[in-house]
């Protein structure tokens, strides 16, 4: 894994090299640059695939019409490079990097429908003065750019976006909007106005000034199909066994996250099943009597893994939040991503490569909310979609039906009110197009595996990993996966209240019976008095009524009023896990606005909470 920077008519090679020692964690064994006329590119180079210095990038080709910096994995590399040989071109390094140049030379863009993996690349054409940006499929790698009057800029993160000149640094409220609704920035912006995010799946094209953003890969639509039960559970356990053999290609050390859950448990079976030497396996948790750490030790124990845990509690959260902001580069507002950013960092003495369980609820129904919309339930269509955005990301929106409302307020009671003064994004709400004809399931799933999947959960694993300069494979995403559930009707994601019932079948064969009979668990901080506790001593040292104002983002009365509701000894769960939420999401965009508006980055993160204020 890497990191990518670079400029077109815009500053000088001192720009880049600056832009390139900001993101020097992502590639701390090498580094270069390249210059030539108004193109500028920067490389920062973790190595995975052929360690020896063969692997340098920016990388050209033998006549110096191609210069490529290149952030991903590709793992079908090696049938393309049989391919291109037989063809005739000859290779110098044993490096997935020199086959998609050569790649390029072969078929043109076109190339790009030909790689299978995770990438963000950015290839320029000497001969033409042609930049090409390109991001894979799912969006696994990030990839943020800028329009700058005839010129452009380009980074893996936002960070070296900031460098800039002439940027000014204010938020994107539509983004903004958007993070404390979903808990996660669901634009094709960012988190700073004027810089975007390329689309997964899209293209952009420089030349001569203009720039043209196109898609080369189209999400697949929900399109169920009838099934054999025996033959879609052989077909899924097979496809899924010959993803994690090739996302386990590395010349360096390799492991697997093992959260105890029913996806992580199968890669790391998987990886088991075809290694020939115990797999390394990380586990994160709340100490003795967490039942993530339990489940972990029943998969470790039965694959004989290299197995480490590590405990947390709240006492960790502050000093770690500014850090994992920092990596972040935006306000997602999931307290689980400070067990993950310290996960990998533990994982990292140990490994440089380490496969998650990341996309299989998105693609084979394993959230509790695709329930709402089981044949069974006897709703109308029009309550079971507004139940569904009552529970998507705890949304605030008012709901449309007074059975929703009705039936929302007995099961989760009231959320707190969202402290934005334009509380309702631009986005279309989840769902809206479903009708009579379409399965809610099914819908559900795709939406989520287009939008929460790239903008908030690999957005989120990229980052983490990163920070600790260690590369995350996520062999659900693997395209023909995708493509396969895209057919499975969601009878068969959701049975009888029982998520991911066919994924559950497939893996059963190689787990223990109480992992697959084992409910679903999700990575969460335990939000206990601990936690109130910290999230109240993090408002009171960021969230003062004169700062509030002055940021301008909330209204001021609205943050106190949720300050003065803090759950007290006989709160439910369910309160606590509400207020909770929402006071995280506003202390994080108050920690984002003071990293990334306030003052401009530096190659290191702040140490501690005192650093920003």
């Amino acid at each position: 894994m890497c990191g990518i920077v670079g400029t077109v008519r815009v500053g000088d090679l001192d720009l880049v090299r600056r832009m390139s020692d900001i993101i020097a964690y992502r590639g701390p064994d090498d580094s270069g640059l390249y210059e030539a006329g108004d193109v500028r590119l920067g490389h920062r180079r973790l190595s995975i695939l052929d360690l020896s210095a063969a692997g340098h990038q920016p990388m050209q080709t033998d006549d110096g019409e191609l210069v490529i910096v290149y952030n991903g994995e590709i793992y079908n590399f090696v049938e393309l490079r049989q391919q291109l040989q037989s063809a005739g071109y000859r290779f110098h390094t044993g490096t997935d990097t020199e086959v998609i140049l050569r790649a390029c030379q072969r078929w043109g863009v076109d190339f790009l429908a030909r790689l299978e993996g995770m990438f963000a690349l950015a290839l320029w054409n000497t001969r033409t003065s042609e930049l090409l940006l390109a991001r894979d499929r799912l969006g696994i790698k990030p990839l943020f750019y800028r329009v700058c009057d005839d010129g452009l800029i380009f980074a893996s993160e936002l960070k070296p976006m900031l460098l800039a000149p002439g940027l000014e640094r204010r938020v994107n409220r539509r983004a903004l909007r958007s993070a404390i609704r979903y808990g996660s920035n669901l634009e094709n912006e960012s988190m700073v106005a004027t810089i975007c995010k390329l689309p997964p799946g899209h293209l952009l094209v420089w030349r001569d000034g203009v720039c043209d953003v196109q898609r080369y890969w189209q999400h697949p639509c929900a399109a169920p199909q009838p099934w054999d039960e025996a033959t879609l559970t052989t077909e899924v356990r097979e496809r899924l066994r010959r993803s994690v053999q090739a996302h386990m290609v590395s010349d360096a050390p390799l492991g697997a996250a093992l959260s105890g859950g029913l996806d992580s448990s199968g890669v790391v079976a998987l990886m088991a099943e075809g290694s020939s030497r115990p797999i390394d396996t990380f586990t994160v948790g709340h100490g003795e009597g967490d039942p993530d750490l339990q489940a972990a030790r029943i998969v470790a124990e039965h694959w004989r893994t290299n197995h480490h845990e590590l405990a947390v509690d709240a006492d960790t959260i502050a000093d770690v939040l500014p850090r994992v902001v920092w990596h972040l580069e935006e306000p997602l507002g999931q307290m689980e991503t400070v067990q993950m950013f310290l996960n990998y960092r533990a994982a990292a003495k140990f490994v440089k490569v380490l496969l998650i369980g990341e996309g299989a609820d998105e693609l084979f129904g394993g959230y509790a909310r695709y329930k709402v919309f089981e044949p069974h339930l006897p709703l109308p269509l029009a309550v079971r979609k507004d139940l569904y955005r009552g529970v998507y990301q705890h949304s605030d929106e008012p709901l449309a039906t007074t059975t929703g409302r009705m039936l929302t307020q007995w099961v989760w009671g009231s959320p707190p009110l969202s402290p934005l003064p334009d509380a309702h994004p631009r986005a279309v709400p989840p769902l809206s197009h479903v009708n009579e004809r379409a399965h809610g399931i099914e819908q559900a799933t795709n939406y989520d595996q287009r939008m929460l999947l790239p903008h908030l959960y690999l957005k989120r694993a990229d980052a983490m990993g990163m920070a600790h300069s260690l590369e995350l494979r996520v062999p659900f995403l693997d395209r023909q996966i995708v493509e396969l559930a895209a057919r499975i009707p969601g009878c068969l994601m959701v049975r009888r209240g029982v998520e991911k019932y066919i994924l559950k079948r497939a893996l059963a064969p190689l787990l223990p019976p109480a992992i697959i009979a084992r409910r679903k668990h999700p990575l969460q901080m335990r939000v206990d008095a601990g936690l109130v506790d910290t999230l109240d001593y993090l408002c009171d040292t960021l969230l003062k009524p004169s700062d509030v104002r002055a940021r301008g983002f909330f209204e001021p009365d609205r943050v106190e009023q949720l300050r003065r509701t803090r759950p007290g000894y006989f709160a439910t769960h369910t309160e606590r896990k509400f207020w909770a939420w929402r006071i995280w999401s506003i202390v994080l965009c108050e920690l984002w606005a003071r990293m990334f508006l306030d003052r401009l980055p530096t190659p290191t993160p702040p140490a501690r909470l005192s650093d920003v204020m």
